[in-house]
């Protein structure tokens, strides 16, 4: 490559487009130009010139051709981060920019981790809508370690998460609502019926885990730490509420996870949650926010949340 980063970076701006991001995109998801053209919506060749263009423009290959189709070079494979986030962020300004023009007077991006979307926001964002029409809420889940990301990288306004190790600069937490563990099971499992379910109980039991990494698998691991005997174990391991729900429901099976994460199958009567002799504590979630630079919307939506967070109370235990 012959152009400095500089130069490089001006002729970028001056001739390259959106289209070039989504064909680099789309090619080395789908390791066909021929595919690629289908899901765009062009002709071949128009996507063989805009991937010819994109390559002039940065003097370099980015796709290595071979029968079976086509694989990134190392450069093409790297510039495909930024052209994900430069398409999501296209993404997100055409939502705004809609919504604002149509009847919304502010936006507000909003990240949380599983637990505080169905502990907290499932109940108050429905409500939020309705009584503020005027601002558009664009809400997605993460798991801690994106949601640290794009909090880093200021791509959220609001976070809903456990508290962090250390906050971020520039941020501010506070806690909204306190969590524990519980101990659940789906219909007819036989522990339901114990008024105290005790440790020797759920060592006996068959247990569905959570993958390693996971604050409920540590909290599993945690609780059995001390005993010789482990308990068993299904041979499906996860995190995806469809499938524990489903394995729960058709196999005799616990699960640990945090109350504030199964409150809503819970509400619904999908799983339900054992009488433990012993709590099992988790820490509270809160919110993350900027210290400054707070919107309108942006404080509409932090003082309601904290307000419904308050009325709603600690996720609630099998005995209360």
């Amino acid at each position: 490559m012959s152009a400095n980063a500089s130069v490089l970076r001006n002729r970028l701006i001056a001739r390259a487009r959106i289209r070039h991001l989504e064909v680099l995109v789309r090619v080395a998801e789908l390791g066909s130009v021929k595919h690629a053209a289908e899901v765009i919506g062009l002709t071949q060749p128009a996507v063989t010139h805009v991937l010819s263009d994109l390559e002039a423009l940065l003097e370099c290959a980015l796709f290595l051709r071979h029968a079976r189709g086509m694989r990134p070079t190392p450069i093409g494979a790297a510039l495909l981060i930024p052209a994900r986030r430069i398409l999501a962020t296209v993404g997100d300004s055409a939502e705004q920019v809609v919504g604002m023009t149509g009847r919304a007077s502010g936006t507000v991006r909003i990240a949380s981790i599983s637990a505080g979307i169905s502990g907290i926001l499932a109940q108050a964002l429905p409500i939020f809508s309705r009584r503020h029409p005027d601002v558009l809420v664009q809400a997605q889940e993460a798991d801690a370690i994106r949601l640290a990301s794009l909090v880093e990288r200021r791509d959220v306004d609001m976070a809903l998460c456990r508290a962090p190790e250390v906050t971020p600069q520039g941020w501010c937490f506070t806690p909204l609502i306190e969590d524990r563990f519980a101990v659940v099971a789906g219909p007819g499992h036989p522990l339901l019926k114990r008024s105290k379910v005790g440790k020797e109980d759920l060592r006996k039991a068959k247990w569905l885990v959570a993958p390693v990494p996971t604050a409920a698998r540590q909290a599993f691991d945690r609780l059995f730490a001390a005993e010789d005997n482990a308990p068993s174990t299904s041979s499906i391991i996860t995190n995806v509420p469809a499938l524990f729900w489903s394995m729960l429901t058709s196999e005799r099976l616990l699960c640990v996870l945090p109350a504030s994460f199964v409150r809503q199958l819970s509400d619904a009567g999908q799983v339900f949650e054992l009488a433990l002799a012993q709590p099992l504590p988790f820490d509270p979630i809160g919110m993350l926010l900027p210290t400054t630079d707070r919107g309108g919307a942006l404080q509409k939506l932090a003082g309601f949340v904290e307000a419904f967070a308050l009325r709603a109370g600690p996720a609630a235990s099998a005995t209360d």
